[in-house]
């Protein structure tokens, strides 16, 4: 049994929302390729959205201000420090667009729009490929940033797709060992983990200049469709992404819908103790199919490798599309091959439903 976890995903197949939705979708195809929180949205976005819709004839706060001293209150940081985005994917490309580095690291397998920013702002990107036999885990080696063109790494924790974590002790010591690198860790899938605070350096960000954070608003808190993420960065460097900024890119809406999630006590409760553990349910189930190597799983995604000759992550995707279920096929992940896929951790019967099929296929 492999001990790992899950992920996220490219940008053009990551969600298929052109065909899927996050439960029955108009094809009435069960999405388990988009790890969004199964609970849904807090009703109380619903709530305050439509109490405010008349708004949508102003223009939105430009400077998020409401949202960012909401979030400095979650995660004890001066509001000055923080930036708010369209989603997480508008920041990971507003930060090289504003440094310039001149190269820059990404651990693969991972989320594939590291690369893509580093790219549009004419970064060389060298890839690291962590290996299979040690798990896909990350380890520290100084070896890795003694090329002094290196000024920028990109870390995803947990990581996307293999859910793999990075405990919080190993990333300051990189961090500060390395002063001259900025390291960009995307926590976007933190508030699934069972013991954040082991492993989050999200209260660290704002102290230490070469650290930036980004956080995802829409995954846990299940908007996905309304776009809102934030970083955490040194207030110098905020000021200079600032600067790089497109203006009004985080709508009135969003800003509404992340401020009541944030403070939504009862909701990050419930939606806590359901994932830890619905998602030791899947992961036990699929332990018990033959042919599957499910990695174990910290956040609300599993990622699992398939260990029978006759079946790659393709086939497996095309047969299980005809019973009407999508996962995340992740052979286009570099580093990884046509035997791994990751699926989203849903409700107790749409897991059973996966579980019947996948079972009607293998076994």
């Amino acid at each position: 049994m492999f001990k790992g976890h899950g992920g996220n995903i490219k940008h053009s197949t990551d969600h298929l929302s052109h065909s899927v939705n996050s439960g029955s979708g108009r094809m009435g195809t069960l999405d388990f390729s988009a790890s969004i929180n199964p609970l849904g949205y807090p009703e109380k976005i619903r709530n305050i959205v439509c109490e405010n819709f008349d708004d949508i004839v102003h223009y939105p706060d430009i400077d998020c201000a409401g949202l960012r001293k909401c979030i400095s209150r979650k995660i004890g940081r001066s509001d000055d420090e923080i930036i708010v985005g369209n989603g997480s994917t508008e920041l990971f490309y507003l930060i090289p667009r504003a440094l310039r580095p001149k190269k820059g690291i990404v651990f693969q397998p991972t989320f594939s729009e590291f690369a893509e920013a580093l790219k549009n702002s004419h970064t060389e990107v060298f890839h690291t490929v962590l290996k299979e036999k040690a798990g896909f885990c990350f380890e520290y080696d100084k070896d890795h940033f003694q090329d002094k063109k290196t000024e920028m790494v990109f870390l995803c924790n947990p990581n996307n797709p293999t859910g793999q974590l990075v405990e919080k002790a190993v990333i300051l010591t990189m961090v500060r060992q390395h002063p001259d690198v900025t390291f960009v860790v995307d926590e976007a899938f933190m508030d699934f983990v069972d013991e954040p605070e082991r492993h989050s350096v999200i209260h660290d960000a704002g102290a230490i200049r070469n650290l930036i954070v980004v956080r995802s608003l829409t995954k846990f808190y299940g908007f996905p469709g309304l776009r809102a993420g934030y970083l955490v960065a040194h207030a110098d460097l905020a000021k200079k992404f600032m600067e790089y900024k497109e203006p009004w890119s985080v709508n009135t809406f969003a800003q509404y819908a992340a401020m009541v999630a944030l403070e939504d006590e009862e909701f990050i409760s419930r939606s806590r103790k359901f994932m830890f553990e619905e998602r030791l349910f899947l992961f036990n189930e699929l332990s018990n199919i033959r042919g599957l190597l499910p990695y174990e799983p910290t956040a609300n995604y599993i990622f699992i490798k398939i260990d029978v000759n006759n079946m790659t992550s393709l086939l497996l995707r095309e047969h299980l599309l005809e019973d009407g279920i999508a996962i995340r096929d992740c052979s286009n992940f570099i580093g990884l091959n046509d035997k791994y896929f990751r699926v989203a951790v849903r409700t107790r019967d749409e897991n059973m439903r996966l579980i019947a099929a996948l079972k009607n296929i293998l076994v």
